[in-house]
């Protein structure tokens, strides 16, 4: 079987097997998030993101600031999804020998906002060689705020939550597409449209510098949570997996921002599927028993099945459909 028959999941689960962790200092292994372990009484996360040339980004579309600006914003996400605050992080670099300095010049720069934003400390990493493709790699780690939050939490009768709108970062993917070209966002750039900036720039925003939230107030009362990083329905698919329950969403309960409205207009297209299926929104979904008025409600957690009530009553199962690797679109 070759990997694009596997997909990711599948490969994933062939890890977690070969490597099950028997050590009683590994609190959380393969398959969430971030891996959580016990240091003298202390709980420490770790996780790590690569992203390659071609597969994460097209060079023609985003600029090198905003390629590591990203990189750190996607890790950050990772570590506040287990309730945790980043700390500390590696970075490694596979470079082509004829890139251009001002290209690394741009992307380190771009690290360095991310660096800043989110008060993390760069303590090394590696550097190599590329004979084609310019890939990066960020391992993140931090300290758990008050307990490690899985994904596998959750229980029947909790209610289901987003931190924000998703479908944004697809959307202004979309909108960059037709556009054709990089925006530097980083320097001030404004576009002219037939469409007012002030709906453009926010979703180009999500896309291309997305800043992360923390929900770490409210961390007691949250039973389970993942990150949206490859879509809605796909991410919501592997929390209930995790959890061994099943869900129901209401479509009018998902939040639909004005601008989002208006693009997917602009580019004659439906909100849903952006909302459903888009990634890199890095907004965190969780669960939780207590009312949380602060956050969106979206639905409730069931014994099994993963439903969705859409506007017009009627209830369609939720197909897993979001972004994977080794999967052709």
């Amino acid at each position: 079987m070759k990997l694009g028959d596997a997909g990711e999941l599948n490969i994933l689960e062939r890890l977690r097997k070969r490597f099950a962790s028997c050590s009683e200092d590994v609190l959380v292994g393969i398959g969430d998030d971030a891996a959580a372990l016990d240091i003298q009484g202390h709980t420490l996360l770790i996780s790590t993101d690569t992203m390659t040339e071609g597969i994460h980004f097209d060079l023609t579309l985003v600029t090198p600031y905003q390629v590591g600006f990203k990189l750190i914003s996607s890790n950050v996400s990772d570590i506040f999804a287990m309730g945790g605050r980043p700390r500390w992080s590696l970075l490694s670099m596979t470079i082509p020998p004829d890139t251009e300095k001002s290209f690394l010049d741009s992307f380190l720069e771009g690290i360095s906002a991310g660096i800043k934003r989110y008060g993390l400390d760069l303590v090394g990493g590696d550097i190599t060689g590329s004979r084609s493709s310019f890939t990066v790699s960020l391992t993140i780690s931090g300290m758990a705020e008050q307990r490690v939050i899985r994904r596998s939490g959750a229980s029947v009768g909790e209610r289901v939550y987003l931190s924000g709108p998703v479908g944004e970062a697809s959307c202004g993917l979309e909108l960059l597409k037709r556009i054709g070209r990089s925006v530097t966002l980083e320097r001030g750039e404004e576009l002219q449209l037939s469409l007012i900036w002030e709906s453009v720039e926010p979703l180009l925003r999500r896309f291309l510098l997305p800043e992360v939230c923390g929900v770490s107030e409210y961390l007691e009362y949250i039973t389970s949570m993942i990150d949206i990083s490859d879509g809605l329905f796909l991410d919501l698919t592997r929390l209930c997996r995790e959890s061994s329950i099943g869900v129901r969403l209401y479509e009018e309960k998902i939040p639909v921002t004005e601008a989002l409205g208006e693009v997917s207009a602009f580019l004659g297209k439906v909100p849903y599927g952006f909302i459903t299926s888009g990634g890199e929104d890095y907004q965190q979904l969780f669960t939780s028993g207590e009312p949380l008025s602060m956050f969106t409600e979206i639905g409730e957690i069931i014994d099994r099945g993963l439903y969705i009530v859409r506007r017009d009553g009627s209830e369609e199962e939720i197909r897993p459909e979001g972004y994977q690797h080794f999967v052709s679109k």
